[in-house]
């Protein structure tokens, strides 16, 4: 767990850090990251997070309902985020930093908490999904978390215009997905919740997850025409997440 709360806080401090050198940020130089990185977080969701959940022997449609709970739960969220978690940012429009932070601490937080492998403990040994999650929704979050960062600094040293408080912003956004992590292990070892409300709440996450792949998806090709070479980012991205699936 140690190396995942490391990976996790790295992942969003760096980032910042890179914009503090006074380095500037542009969508447009890591637009096909994100479509690539879209592509994979979608990807693993749909083909190791949400059979993982099912496999959890609960209600299929209670199962459903939560995703789809998650899903509009993290529509709600980017409304107060301004798109800063699909490493979007508006740096000319003033943004309640109060909102958009709690916003985007919540939803760091959700993420970081699905990387508990508690939810793999009934599986049987040779099935796919019994080698646990964390490497490969590790991948996920890490690629989806660093334009985040580099979007959220980039709005804060614009908005505040005192890289200190900026930085301290980061920090706080930085390590609610460790602290994510942290929770859920200690709620999976403990008997203070059944293992039925945990598995609830990873659908949530999942829910969430397919939102935010989705709208990356689909803010990628605003004009709804087939672009080759982003198509071509986005199979890439989904190749990657099989390849996981299988190998690791």
């Amino acid at each position: 767990m140690l190396i995942n709360v490391t990976i996790l806080l790295l992942c969003a401090l760096v980032p910042g850090l890179f914009i503090l050198g006074n380095a500037t940020f542009s969508e447009t130089k890591i637009r096909y990251f994100l479509v690539f990185a879209g592509a994979y977080l979608f990807s693993v969701t749909v083909i190791h997070l949400i059979p993982d959940i099912f496999m959890s022997g609960e209600d299929p449609f209670n199962l459903g309902l939560y995703i789809l709970i998650g899903f509009f739960i993290q529509k709600i969220l980017e409304n107060f985020s301004n798109g800063v978690e699909h490493g979007h940012t508006h740096i000319h429009t003033r943004v309640p930093v109060t909102y958009l932070l709690i916003a985007l601490v919540l939803h760091s937080f959700l993420e970081g908490s699905i990387l508990t492998d508690s939810l793999h403990s009934n599986h049987s040994p040779d099935s796919v999904y019994s080698h646990g999650s964390s490497p490969k929704i590790l991948l996920g979050i890490v690629m989806h978390k660093i334009p985040a960062s580099l979007a959220l600094m980039a709005l804060l040293v614009a908005q505040l215009k005192n890289k200190y408080k900026a930085f301290g912003l980061l920090f706080i956004f930085a390590i609610s997905s460790p602290l994510g992590l942290i929770t859920s292990e200690y709620f999976s070892h403990s008997n203070l919740l059944p293992e039925k409300y945990l598995i609830i709440f990873f659908a949530v996450v999942a829910g969430s997850f397919l939102q935010i792949s989705t709208t990356i998806f689909i803010e990628s090709d605003p004009h709804h025409k087939l672009n080759w070479k982003k198509f071509s980012v986005s199979l890439l991205g989904a190749a990657a997440a099989v390849l996981a699936q299988l190998m690791i």
